[in-house]
């Protein structure tokens, strides 16, 4: 296990104001906000964002702690064994959802073992290509696909991974067979594709959008319910008529469960606050990021909706959990 941690001061002005706000529910001590993935990443570089300013919100310091291993799972695991008083969060990326397919036995239960804050933000998944693929549209691609079955592949950060459920869930669509070719993580993939080795991948936007813009992959559909501001000129796969496309890796924050309800509504309330300040919505926009803030019961409903989705998608791909 790989172990980061950062701690983040809340600011005075922003104690003084908050304390009589957010205090009251919330202990003085430090927070400590656990991070499932490496220093560095679109996930941490979202946490320490998110985490600096409800350091200021709450009046008190924030600690980013990364602790790496097992898709997530080690990190998820000791957020929820830790002390419900909300002191001990999670962000963390959708994964969390989509491991149920990666894994056979899971050490959480994630409706059950988890108390949802909310979601903070989301990107979409494109579909990049290679430039000797004789494909330039969605429509194109998929009639290469099912014109020769089992001869194109596509990369994924790992089986069960979202790249991979979301390659399945197109292929399932449109009637197509291709290879899926599992790496140790997304930037192994991205560099397979930009050699040659496989011919696409469906990548989170901000993972591809430099090599997009150098002319390295090419992009041809964006799986959101709205064209990309980084991508204006590439089409959404819903309006190119694949209405269930609309494929996002989100990212949210989590505590464990039997969390006081009144703490919950106070953290919700913390991130939400930040959630609508307009330097919040510039950095995540910035780093790739659509805002996305929901409350407590939407988040939970999404997640739910997220297991079964792709455990669907699983089974019916024939995906066998390691």
């Amino acid at each position: 296990m790989i172990q980061r941690r950062t701690v983040l001061s809340a600011g005075l002005l922003g104690a003084s104001i908050t304390t009589s706000v957010f205090g009251q529910a919330l202990p003085t001590r430090s927070m400590q906000i656990v991070v499932p993935v490496a220093v560095g990443g679109g996930t941490d570089l979202l946490a320490r964002t998110l985490g600096q300013k409800v350091s200021e919100v709450l009046g008190q310091p924030v600690v980013i702690d990364n602790k790496l291993g097992a898709g997530g799972n080690i990190g998820a695991e000791f957020v929820m064994k830790a002390k419900p008083d909300g002191q001990t969060l999670l962000i963390t990326p959708g994964t969390i959802a989509t491991n149920v397919a990666a894994y056979r036995k899971l050490p959480y239960d994630l409706t059950k073992d988890f108390q949802a804050i909310t979601l903070i933000g989301q990107t979409p998944s494109v579909l990049v290509v290679h430039p000797s693929v004789k494909a330039n549209t969605v429509k194109e691609f998929a009639q290469l696909l099912r014109s020769q079955p089992g001869i194109l592949n596509f990369g994924s950060a790992g089986t069960g991974s979202p790249h991979h459920l979301h390659s399945e869930f197109f292929n399932q669509l449109i009637g197509a067979k291709s290879n899926h070719i599992p790496y140790k993580g997304q930037s192994q993939a991205m560099n397979d594709l930009l050699g040659g080795q496989i011919q696409y991948l469906f990548s989170p936007l901000q993972n591809a959008l430099q090599q997009i813009q150098q002319g390295r992959v090419r992009a041809l559909g964006v799986a959101s319910a709205q064209r990309s501001t980084h991508l204006p000129n590439v089409p959404t796969f819903i309006e190119l008529g694949y209405k269930e496309m609309d494929l996002v890796h989100w990212f949210a924050v989590l505590a464990p469960a039997n969390v006081p309800p009144a703490t919950v509504q106070k953290l919700y309330a913390a991130f939400s606050k930040i959630g609508n300040q307009a330097d919040t919505k510039d950095k995540l926009t910035h780093l790739g990021f659509e805002t996305r803030f929901t409350n407590p019961a939407e988040t939970m409903d999404f997640m739910r909706s997220e297991l079964v989705r792709w455990a669907r998608v699983a089974a019916y791909a024939g995906i066998q959990p390691e």
